[in-house]
């Protein structure tokens, strides 16, 4: 198991004793795809009889409510998120309700209305997206850039649980830095400060890498920067900040990065590449 998918079900587990409800010891809310890969765009029948995409690629931020009707949480979900949406109507935010097409219409339409969304409601013939996001627990919210791109996925919780969907939009619309999102999560994580040591490392890690992915270099240097200074023996952070560097152009500043990742962890494959990259060219 990954840091990134310890650090989901210590989460998960913690938010559930929260909430009230224990998580499955088993897998995370999205088993198929991780934060940092891209989530399929798929065409989507409507409740009211339309078709829609599933993301949008003029959002820069697309939430996904993943609920089930006739379910108590899942209502408390969509209400919350009914109110949490008319906070964003005037930016970049696209919001979409997802269900199984298994319901009966009538069911599903009485349970949106007295959720009060505005949101498009999408209907997942077969399971099919389900299926392909391994989506395993009800409700659970995630969203995704212009790019499909998973920022954060978060299951529900009884209490909060708008200020943190809506933290983590503001930080996909660059209007807040991780470190509000981690201040959001807090009272979790004082539960078991060290439950997943490098965890919080790990996250600006793996953010940094989508920066690089858009070349946005001094983004990802700076990531690589706070992980360092959060776990100095994280090889991957060293990685990063190299790969940062050498795309500013700034090899004789990035070798001494790879090298301290090839010391850390001598098998590293990207930082032995990095390094290849950037000799001769100091």
């Amino acid at each position: 198991m990954g840091e990134q998918a310890r650090r989901r079900l210590i989460l998960g587990v913690l938010g559930g004793a929260l909430s009230g409800v224990l998580w499955p010891l088993t897998g995370s809310a999205f088993a198929n795809v991780e934060v940092g890969q891209r989530v399929e765009n798929v065409e989507l029948a409507t409740l009211d009889g339309r078709r829609e995409m599933l993301l949008s690629g003029k959002a820069l931020a697309n939430v996904l409510v993943f609920f089930r009707p006739g379910h108590d949480r899942s209502l408390d979900t969509l209400k919350a998120m009914a109110v949490c949406e008319k906070e964003f109507t005037a930016k970049p935010v696209r919001w979409v309700a997802v269900v199984s097409g298994s319901h009966a219409r009538d069911e599903l339409r009485a349970f949106v209305i007295a959720s009060g969304i505005q949101m498009p409601v999408l209907l997942d013939e077969g399971d099919a997206l389900y299926g392909k996001l391994g989506v395993r627990l009800h409700p659970v919210i995630g969203i995704a850039d212009e790019k499909g791109a998973l920022l954060d996925y978060v299951p529900y919780h009884r209490i909060n649980y708008c200020d943190m969907i809506r933290v983590r939009i503001r930080h996909a619309l660059h209007e807040v830095d991780l470190a509000a999102v981690e201040r959001v999560d807090q009272p979790q994580k004082a539960l078991f400060p060290n439950a997943v040591p490098g965890a919080v490392a790990g996250r600006r890690v793996k953010l940094g890498e989508m920066f690089l992915e858009s070349r946005q270099w001094s983004k990802a240097a700076e990531q690589a920067r706070i992980a360092l200074e959060k776990e100095p023996g994280l090889a991957a952070a060293h990685v990063l900040m190299g790969q940062a560097l050498a795309g500013q152009g700034k090899c004789r500043q990035a070798l001494p990065a790879f090298d301290q990742a090839l010391k850390i962890d001598p098998g590293s494959a990207s930082a032995a590449e990095g390094r290849r990259g950037c000799e001769g060219k100091r």
